[in-house]
């Protein structure tokens, strides 16, 4: 099995209770505290670490609560930080019937699909900061050690776009004198 399909295993088998409570078993509170793996699970979320952080995860909506304190109701937390997930709106998973299951699949797996969108948008983002980040510092070294001033319009060009990854656009001195009319 690959890892996507053994994602898509996992992620449904979230929809019983018992499995989701299943990943609390290094859930900092228990017992009587009101952020209970028992609550938590109810609420529908899962614990996503195998440490004893205390990060849930909603396994409809995806929405991830990290520092919960003992007295945090799950049910009132999910409802304030994600207040259209479909979990809080539907009917236990267990009484809902096959079409409304499927329907709740099609929610959830679109969920999945927009968080990690989100996330390697976010990954591919800092590494093309990192990139035109030694660029700009190879650059700079270049010029530095020549003595030069960064005249060319690439230079330029990169310097003002630090901050700006949606839009990358270099372009040298040369492109700009070909694109120049000729008199």
């Amino acid at each position: 099995m690959s890892v996507v399909e053994d994602s898509v295993t996992f992620l449904r088998s979230l929809a019983s209770y018992e499995k989701r409570l299943e990943t609390f078993k290094n859930w900092p509170y228990g017992g009587r505290n009101k952020c209970s793996p028992e609550k938590l699970a109810q609420s529908g979320f899962f614990h996503p670490m195998k440490t004893g952080s205390d990060v849930a995860q909603c396994f409809v909506c995806f929405k991830e609560l990290e520092g919960w304190e003992p007295d945090d109701d799950p049910r009132k937390e999910h409802e304030q930080h994600s207040p259209s997930c479909p979990f809080l709106k539907s009917k236990p998973y267990e009484e809902m019937t096959a079409l409304e299951g499927l329907e709740m699949d099609i929610i959830r797996h679109s969920n999945m699909l927009q968080t990690l969108r989100d996330r390697t948008l976010q990954e591919v983002q800092s590494e093309v900061n990192r990139q035109l980040q030694i660029i700009r510092d190879t650059l700079s070294k270049y010029f530095r050690k020549r003595g030069l001033r960064r005249t060319t319009r690439a230079a330029t060009t990169l310097s003002a776009r630090s901050d700006d990854t949606s839009e990358i656009s270099v372009r040298s001195a040369r492109s700009q004198r070909s694109t120049r009319s000729k008199r």
